[in-house]
């Protein structure tokens, strides 16, 4: 039997939050689902350096969350458009990478409505050879958490700009996202379906392969007290959701009016380990003050830009402002890229 949680929240760190709060609090002896959206967000794998998935200066200028979730695999975008699951059960042998389990009833309420889904790759299904879900999954003890994500009427192009960034200038260990053709599964549905609709009738396939469902579970004061605690401590820090990254170098290099500019940073848990400036431009400062400036600072876009702003950029770069190092550090081409979907 599946007990259906309850959960109206669309915010990200919250949603996050609540996934492990069940996992590591709710009665071991029972299977659990939630159904859950979040508002505009990128939820970063595991084992992901955030700053190699994320296009940052769009993500500041839409609001876009930036969260770190549990399991590995790849970022993914979410916003209203987007509906995800999460399934939390006591692990069986084997269970960890069984991802048919989870999977089909996805895929049974999509062909309940004449969709040809499929599951084209361990944790990936299509319709049509296009993706629309990714799958990951996570072990703590006894229990095995599995979440994805159903594209229903998500903003594609949002998908595309907010994961798109400029792989050559950074190297690091993390582990890089493969992009893939998506699609949404509203056009394919009968015009009257929208995604509550679709939840209900997924909800149902769950338990109708899960071997029924329960009283639906509403969270009490404690457990939203827990989920909170969870925010605090890991959620809502950007300790954890950029911090938390493999150490990378980057290498940025641009042609200005003034002169060249190349900038290199060695970044170590999210943070400028090393900085060193080259270029032939005519500045009347030692660049190496700047150098020294900008190490322990933290490598984010907010961060560096009133960093910057409180300098003498100028003088040092022969005129080039601090937004023009800003954008030489975390801009992105514009230029056509392809669509990109996560996990």
């Amino acid at each position: 039997m599946v007990i259906p949680v309850l959960n109206p929240s669309t915010d990200p760190p919250y949603n996050l939050a609540l996934e492990e709060y069940v996992l590591r609090n709710l009665d071991p002896g029972r299977d659990y689902l939630i159904l859950w959206q979040n508002r505009p967000a990128v939820i970063i794998g595991r084992f992901q350096n955030t700053a190699e998935e994320v296009n940052q200066p769009y993500v500041d200028r839409h609001a876009v969350s930036v969260v770190r979730r549990l399991s590995g695999g790849g970022a993914v975008y979410h916003d209203l458009g987007n509906l995800n699951f999460t399934f939390i059960v006591k692990r069986e042998p084997g269970g960890f990478n069984d991802f048919d389990r989870f999977t089909l009833p996805v895929l049974e309420t999509l062909r309940s409505f004449g969709v040809p889904a499929e599951r084209s790759s361990r944790n990936d299904l299509t319709i049509e050879g296009r993706k629309f879900s990714g799958n990951a999954q996570y072990v703590s003890g006894a229990r095995l958490l599995h979440h994805g994500t159903i594209l229903f009427d998500s903003d594609l192009d949002a998908v595309a700009d907010v994961l798109r960034v400029q792989p050559d200038k950074i190297e690091s260990h993390g582990v890089k996202s493969v992009r893939s053709r998506v699609t949404n599964v509203r056009p394919y549905l009968p015009g009257d379906t929208d995604l509550h609709a679709f939840a209900a009738r997924l909800t149902e396939e769950v338990g109708r392969h899960g071997g029924g469902l329960g009283p639906s579970y509403r969270l009490s004061r404690q457990d939203e007290l827990g989920v909170g605690q969870l925010i605090n401590e890991r959620y809502a820090r950007w300790e954890w959701n950029y911090g938390d990254s493999p150490d990378f170098a980057l290498k940025a290099r641009r042609r200005f009016a003034q002169g060249s500019v190349e900038i290199r940073l060695d970044v170590h848990e999210g943070r400028i380990r090393d900085c060193r400036i080259y270029g032939d431009f005519l500045g009347s400062r030692d660049i190496g003050e700047l150098e020294r400036t900008l190490r322990g600072e933290r490598f984010a876009l907010q961060n560096l830009r009133e960093k910057l702003a409180a300098q003498s950029v100028q003088e040092y770069f022969g005129g080039i402002g601090p937004e023009e190092i800003v954008d030489l550090l975390f801009g992105v081409e514009q230029t056509e890229a392809g669509t990109a979907a996560g996990r």
